[in-house]
């Protein structure tokens, strides 16, 4: 059972929601058919019964801001410090920022003891057209996470939003992973329509890997559930973009997978220790 394997959510959201959405996000979040939680955000304390209930030990709790809406890094630290054993802290930056992005890195890990970054390409464009994580821009912000010695997650796959979809296509962590062999690269979200792709490639490098986050495990395609239980199981994280998901539907889900338990629990747990450096 997940509840003795001590699960961790390797992409959450934790704490209020500042600002409001844009219609780009609540077209999605209507497509979830999401609940209330998505638009509002939810209290720590609410997050860590649902978590009990489910047999969930920790989450990485991720910072979010798009045109005012989300929540800081300060605010997710501030969070996590609050509750250290359950909450893991993960920061964002704007790669187009330069060395103000390079430093708030540096921030987040020194002053905020974060321990990843995330960063979603859809976000850093006109509306039309995003930057792919092989662009120029994001090199100085791998190079810090090198130094620091923790991860980046990086949004892949067809985007939920009304934004663009192309720049999050898997294979530009090719060029990525070899340029930065040190580089622990995740790429969430399981990279739909692409996932063959992200799976090659997270089998392929020994820094490269895949997390399931935004999909529920009933909709992955069998491919990628072959993948978890045989040939990938060393690359794959859990996810759920909590509030998007619950952690008690998706962990029934894989429950009725049929894994082994070395594979549910490579899943789960191990590779996420491994990662993030639990």
């Amino acid at each position: 059972m997940s509840s003795k394997i001590g699960a961790i959510d390797v992409w959450a959201g934790v704490g209020k929601i500042k600002g409001t959405w844009p219609p780009e996000f609540t077209h999605i979040f209507d497509r979830y058919k999401a609940s209330h939680k998505i638009l509002e955000g939810v209290d720590p304390e609410i997050i860590i019964q649902e978590m009990d209930e489910a047999g969930v030990d920790k989450l990485i709790a991720s910072s979010f801001q798009y045109k005012g809406v989300g929540i800081n890094n300060d605010e997710t630290a501030k969070i996590c410090d609050k509750f250290p054993d359950r909450f893991i802290g993960c920061g964002t930056v704007d790669p187009r920022e330069g060395m103000k992005a390079v430093r708030e890195v540096e921030r987040i890990v020194n002053d905020l003891h974060m321990k990843g970054i995330k960063l979603e390409p859809y976000q850093y464009a006109d509306g039309i057209v995003g930057l792919p994580p092989n662009h120029k821009y994001y090199y100085p912000i791998y190079a810090k996470c090198v130094e620091l010695d923790i991860p980046v997650t990086i949004q892949i796959g067809h985007t939920g939003p009304l934004l663009p979809s192309e720049c999050a296509r898997p294979i530009y962590f090719d060029e990525v992973a070899l340029f930065f062999p040190e580089l622990r690269i995740i790429g969430g979200h399981l990279g739909q329509p692409w996932h063959e792709e992200m799976m090659i490639l997270a089998w392929k490098y020994p820094n490269v890997y895949v997390d399931t986050s935004a999909r529920a495990p009933k909709f992955w395609p069998n491919s990628f559930k072959q993948y978890v239980a045989t040939w990938g199981q060393d690359c794959v994280m859990w996810g759920t973009d909590y509030p998007l998901l619950d952690f008690k539907r998706c962990l029934d889900e894989i429950e009725q997978m049929g894994l082994s338990h070395e594979a549910k629990k490579k899943l789960l747990r191990d590779n996420a220790v491994k990662v993030f450096k639990l």
